[in-house]
């Protein structure tokens, strides 16, 4: 039989647990979020473009304009990542890093034109 004490001491260690594994989900949620846009980006760019000889103008051109089909996807997928229980700080954070990633690709693309 356990007392009190113990109970609060396990309550308090699992509650600790949770919060350092949430923000580790979070966190690679937040890479993944990056990593899946990027790919998506230039993978539905490249189908834009079409062409292997364009210039690197055209392919950020294409990459921008294929974000705006692939930030809401990669959102929808951690908005539906997060509707599960354990896992809703990785869905958020796939959700920040497509927003993050938006932003850096939209930048680089306004950068080079």
């Amino acid at each position: 039989m356990t007392s009190y004490k113990t109970d609060r001491a396990r309550a308090a260690a699992m509650a600790a647990d949770s919060a350092v594994y949430g923000r580790r989900r979070f966190m690679s949620g937040f890479f993944l979020g990056l990593v899946v846009l990027v790919i998506l980006a230039f993978v539905f760019g490249f189908m834009l473009v079409g062409d292997v000889g364009e210039t690197v103008k055209v392919r950020f051109g294409a990459t921008a304009i294929s974000l705006l089909v692939a930030a809401p996807l990669t959102c929808v997928l951690g908005f539906f990542v997060g509707l599960f229980g354990k896992v809703r700080r990785l869905g958020m954070g796939i959700v920040v890093g497509a927003l993050v990633g938006a932003v850096i690709l939209g930048g680089i693309f306004l950068l080079v034109r």
